[in-house]
């Protein structure tokens, strides 16, 4: 059977990412380094288990006293190939994920060459540079980011075909055009990583201006701008249900803002990094543990192999000095590269902060360094375009291609000889320029020697060896384990139940992890990372339903994160009182380099339910804390609530509670008894969307103690009914379903005309 060369591409762009995880799926091994263990797993295993109970997960109660889950935007839980999850489980599904993603982006990037006429060739070297980069393949760990990354070639794809579709004057073809950019959009949109997404529709917006120059009059310039507008606007309304619940989540939040500025600039794109894109190794690699670069290793990650960036070159020389649609496509595609070095270089230009105190949209993420997406993507595609004029040399460029490929052999052997002999030498330097000269020496030999004239025999020749490039560079980024290391209970569980909460310390969880568990010069610090899960390091307790303070995301409410800051600033006698109301019965002690070491030592009195007989009333959040955090007021006997009643009620002391059992994670159902009325405050975090109701009847919910909840309960015995009830996910929810639904419709339709 004759294989279509198209999809001899796919399947060579196939093959990459699963032999870079197929044997860790064969083994039944998993993902467990950094994201996974600390953030992905238990997220999506909690979520499972509540929608199993028959349940919606948008609350989690058991991190940072209570924060939202389905909200929190890197959790993804509406992104529906993560539905894939309840398959496989979260811990096995994720590697099957990741192995689908980095395919569906090499397929998305052939398709986008091959939409912008360029040969079978050109498809399989931007295919398989785009999903076995440096910058996808170091990340895969971070799913939202491999997720999200891989949607972005598709993006540009349904862009490109929407300017195309206006001036056809071809109606279904223009719908149709505007339905594919909205449903590529909105898997983005849900894959959870807002970043990736702003980068990646900039880059779309950019693609559709350049673009809509070439057409022939204003009004097709018009209706396509419309028509790029209508697919944003659908692409939200399929996207609502996340959508809504993130905005609303987002504004209670520190970054509703601006990211603080030191923190933005933390991952700036490190200038040495850039000899990456030929020696992607040469500050060593954590895979071997022996990075020794600037910050981590992932962050600065660019390279797209050695072929890939000669023809890259290739692509824009012959672009700057070509005329036509294709040399303009290219000359966009280097000044894009040329700015995206500039925006990912951060700090080390004054134009990232300048544009990050005076623009709109820079000050919403950090680490600048991931700019660098639409440079791999840039690069690529330029790769695409020198490809597609590769051809056998001769005269001038035949003398020197000859000498280049010799002087590069040479290289490499003596970067082989040199790592024997040269003890003075970095060996990180002289092992990554052996690499580059044995590499450098093949693709001149490929230059000069394969038939140019044939289609077949190019592409497995160059593929495969663009194919085995990436695969070394790429082996050991993320390394994996037995699942074992998810399974059964951790330490804690014994050690503390499940009652009160745990908490550790910033610069304790700070040092653990990067000291001793998640060390940026190595993967492997030999430790038994079971032992993470027994330390309770953020977030793992999540995984044995254990109640922490701590939430290891990067969106918590703005309060809390008041709260925790200045938690750390207070003396030993005042943490204490405060660790009583936030319920955190066991506090981590500060260890020296010895996991095994920490220990959690008692603290009495903590509670996650207090009945109080008065309360006090404020007018600010900053008066509610300074009142909270003074030493002289008495939390037992009076209640900081946040409103501008002048009366309130007050009552007794005494009384009882019993915290019922129930299923469902958005609500906590207390039955209270009191002799002559009391303010019951429930040390969970107040966010929008919560309700109480107090014998089934609705109640005023206050902003009590700063950060938490109160209600007025009066005498005798009743039950008080704490709900988490978004109106926005409803709201969204109610927008977004029909919406697929008719988008299902249409797929179908349009399918089998």
């Amino acid at each position: 059977m004759k294989i279509q060369r198209n999809h001899l591409v796919w399947i060579l762009i196939a093959i990459g990412p699963i032999l870079l995880f197929g044997p860790m799926l064969v083994r039944g091994e998993v993902l467990y380094w950094g994201t996974p263990m600390l953030q992905f797993v238990p997220w999506h295993q909690f979520a499972i288990e509540v929608l199993k109970s028959g349940h919606l997960p948008l609350w989690n109660p058991l991190l940072g006293m209570g924060a939202p889950l389905l909200a929190n935007y890197q959790s993804a839980l509406l992104y529906p190939p993560n539905l894939t999850l309840f398959i496989f489980g979260p811990a096995y599904g994720h590697g099957v994920l990741v192995t689908l993603h980095l395919i569906w982006a090499g397929i998305g990037m052939a398709l986008l060459v091959r939409r912008l006429g360029l040969g079978s060739l050109s498809q399989l070297i931007a295919g398989l540079s785009y999903s076995l980069s440096g910058y996808l393949v170091a990340r895969t760990w971070f799913i939202s980011i491999n997720h999200a990354a891989a949607w972005l070639p598709w993006i540009i794809f349904a862009t490109d075909r929407l300017v195309e579709s206006v001036p056809r004057k071809n109606l279904r073809q223009f719908y149709s055009s505007v339905f594919l950019l909205a449903v590529t959009f909105s898997f983005q949109w849900l894959a959870g990583h807002a970043q990736m997404a702003w980068y990646s529709l900039c880059l779309s917006a950019a693609w559709l201006i350049w673009r809509a120059i070439s057409l022939d009059t204003w009004r097709d310039r018009l209706r396509t701008a419309s028509a790029y507008l209508l697919a944003g606007v659908l692409g939200f309304v399929l996207t609502a249900a996340q959508l809504l619940p993130t905005l609303e989540y987002l504004l209670n939040t520190a970054r509703a803002t601006t990211v603080d500025p030191e923190l933005a600039m933390t991952y700036s794109f490190w200038p040495w990094r850039a000899l990456g894109l030929l020696l992607p190794d040469l500050f060593g690699n954590p895979s071997m543990g022996n990075y020794w670069g600037y910050a981590n290793f992932w962050e600065d990650a660019i390279y797209i192999g050695i072929i890939t960036l000669i023809f890259a070159i290739l692509g824009i020389v012959s672009s700057l000095r070509g005329k036509g649609s294709r040399p303009t496509l290219g000359r966009f595609l280097t000044f894009l590269s040329v700015m995206t070095v500039i925006l990912a270089l951060g700090v080390n230009t004054p134009v990232f902060p300048f544009l990050f105190d005076h623009v709109p949209t820079f000050d919403l993420f950090h680490a600048p360094a991931r700019w660098n997406l639409l440079l791999v993507f840039s690069l690529a595609l330029l790769a695409a375009i020198g490809a597609d004029q590769w051809r056998t040399p001769s005269g001038r460029a035949l003398y020197w291609i000859r000498l280049g490929t010799a002087g590069a052999a040479v290289v490499g052997l003596a970067g082989y000889f040199g790592a024997r002999w040269l003890g003075d030498v970095e060996p990180t330097f002289v092992r990554a320029l052996a690499i580059a000269g044995v590499g450098l020496a093949i693709a001149g030999a490929l230059t000069l020697f394969v038939d140019k004239s044939r289609t077949r025999l190019p592409m497995l020749l160059v593929g495969g060896f663009l194919l085995i490039d990436l695969l070394i560079a790429g082996s050991g980024l993320n390394p994996s384990i037995s699942q074992e290391v998810y399974d059964g209970e951790a330490a804690t569980v014994a050690a503390f139940g499940r009652t009160h909460r745990l908490y550790m310390t910033a610069d304790l969880e700070y040092a653990l992890k990067f000291s001793q568990t998640h060390r940026f010069d190595t993967f492997d610090p030999g430790i038994d990372w079971r032992v993470v899960r027994d330390i309770g390091l953020p977030n793992t307790t999540m995984l044995d339903s254990v109640p922490s303070a701590n939430n290891f995301d990067p969106f918590v409410p703005e309060r809390y994160t008041t709260w925790m800051d200045v938690l750390d600033t207070l003396p030993s006698a005042d943490r204490q009182r405060l660790f009583q109301l936030m319920d955190v019965a066991w506090l981590a002690s500060e260890v020296s380099g010895d996991l095994q070491a920490v220990r959690y030592e008692p603290i009495e009195g903590s509670s996650r339910v207090r009945l109080i007989p008065n309360a006090v009333s404020v007018s600010s959040a900053e008066d509610a804390l300074e009142l909270v955090i003074n030493p002289s007021f008495n939390l037992d006997d009076q209640v900081v609530l946040e409103t501008r009643s002048a009366s309130l009620p007050q009552g007794e002391r005494g009384g009882s509670y019993d915290i019922l059992e129930v299923q469902d994670p958005n609500r906590i159902e207390i039955e209270v008894t009191t002799s002559g009325g009391s303010w019951l405050v429930l040390s969970d975090v107040m966010v929008p969307g919560w309700r109480v109701r107090v014998d089934g009847a609705d109640a005023e919910l206050f902003q009590a103690d700063y950060l938490f909840r109160g209600v007025w309960v009066p005498q005798g015995t009743h039950t008080v009914d704490f709900s988490y009830q978004p109106s926005s996910f409803w709201l969204g929810a109610a927008v977004s379903l029909p919406a697929w639904i008719l988008a299902l419709f249409l797929f179908i339709r349009w399918r089998d005309e």
